[in-house]
């Protein structure tokens, strides 16, 4: 059940990530159009900037699971399969590492932008911490995804997201 709701979250964060690359191309286009009719659509800028960001951080999760994030291996083809699987489960340590240091500051600057009341510069006055959920959404998700691996890892199972090399965790 656990495993589901999990993937749930992930895919939910994906097809929002895809929803907000859609709004890009709708706001895009609708510029493109209204200003062949001279008519100015209000802090259009600002908010292709916030779909690009929610795109951005909400599919880090979903395309971390997929496999979809470049990884450089080219050290670990070269380990035997004991040292590989101890190089990924240091890897996913240093990465839980860094997104929760990234989750806890990404919280702390959307509670400060909402007990401060901090607003764009836009014509469209848009409360800050709105967007910047998005981005705490993505790396609290991306921190969840990492330590959902990690325990797939150290259970000494194949992570999702080693579909190239599946017998790094088989066969010590």
């Amino acid at each position: 059940m656990f495993r589901r709701l999990l993937d749930t979250l992930y895919n939910a964060c994906g097809a929002l990530a895809c929803l907000a690359m859609l709004a890009i191309v709708v706001i895009v286009v609708a510029q493109i159009v209204c200003r062949l009719f001279n008519i100015l659509i209000p802090s259009a800028g600002d908010f292709a900037g916030y779909a690009l960001v929610a795109s951005t951080f909400l599919g880090l999760a979903y395309t971390f699971r997929r496999n979809g994030h470049i990884r450089v291996s080219i050290v670990n083809q070269r380990l035997s399969r004991k040292w590989r699987r101890r190089s990924e489960i240091y890897a996913l340590l240093v990465g839980i590492g860094i997104l929760g240091y990234f989750t806890w500051y990404a919280g702390d600057m959307v509670w400060t932008s909402f007990d401060f009341g901090d607003v764009s510069d836009g014509l469209i006055p848009t409360p800050l911490w709105i967007p910047q959920s998005a981005i705490l959404l993505g790396v609290l998700l991306m921190t969840v995804a990492m330590i959902d691996e990690l325990i797939v890892a150290l259970r000494g199972q194949l992570p999702t997201y080693v579909s190239q090399e599946p017998d790094i965790f088989q066969g010590e």
